[in-house]
């Protein structure tokens, strides 16, 4: 059993074929599994959409788990969807997920659940809290695309994930963005105006931050920013696909 991390999909199928290339490549089989940091594009066009099944679709034919964390771009897994609530108790991620019976390996996290991770070298704990602010948000109401009021994490959700950083003891931080101090400014899109980008959703991670142990700061795993970089304290993904060890 083997973790592997990527970022921002959204739904591209050139991005599922790089996918299923790589799982060829690795001999990967659906025991192992694949943390998709937010905006895979799964849950995009609408649950009877023809497009979205396709991509759905795709993605259920990949040998492979896909863990799939809550980005921006993308509405949240609802019961209206045909999702319904799992504990997954067995295999390399364990916790509550949010699954559909139609797409067998594609699993959705909970925003402020702490989820058990085997890799072949150790046990984590894992904190997940998706979302972001769409800095496109204007453009996509203009242009008739889509857009979700609550792409952030809600006031009770941040409540939920504070909390759960206090009890447990937590090894990795899987989101869509990421603290503030982290931000990739050199991957800042040219045109948009900082000064009108919520970063509540940073600041708030920020401050998270500050409330892990000095001795023991959880790994941070983001996407969002479209750049993969690798540092001591984080690493940010696009279309790397990583191994967790």
């Amino acid at each position: 059993m083997r973790v592997y991390l990527t970022g921002d999909i959204h739904g591209d199928p050139a991005r599922l074929w790089s996918i299923e290339i790589f799982c060829n490549n690795h001999k990967t089989t659906t025991n192992d599994w694949l943390i998709c940091l937010g905006d895979v594009g799964l849950n995009y066009y609408g649950a009877k959409s023809k497009k979205e099944i396709a991509i759905k679709n795709e993605a259920a034919k990949l040998p492979i788990k896909m863990f799939c964390i809550h980005g921006n771009h993308e509405r949240r897994p609802s019961e209206a969807d045909g999702y319904q609530q799992i504990e997954v108790t067995e295999g390399a991620i364990q916790g509550p997920m949010l699954w559909d019976a139609k797409y067998p390996n594609q699993y959705f996290a909970i925003d402020g659940a702490v989820y058990k991770i085997q890799t072949p070298e150790r046990k984590l704990n894992a904190l997940v809290c998706g979302g972001a602010y769409s800095v496109d948000k204007y453009y996509r109401l203009q242009c008739g695309g889509n857009w979700w009021p609550d792409e952030q994490p809600s006031r009770v959700v941040k409540g939920v994930v504070r909390l759960m950083a206090s009890q447990n003891q937590i090894d990795i931080m899987l989101t869509h963005t990421c603290p503030l101090r982290f931000e990739p400014t050199e991957l800042f899109i040219d045109g948009i105006d900082q000064s009108t980008v919520d970063t509540s959703t940073e600041e708030f991670f920020d401050e998270l931050y500050e409330q892990f142990p000095a001795d023991h700061k959880p790994m941070w795993y983001f996407g969002h920013f479209h750049g993969n970089k690798c540092t001591d304290d984080y690493v940010m993904l696009f279309d790397d696909i990583i191994e967790l060890k």
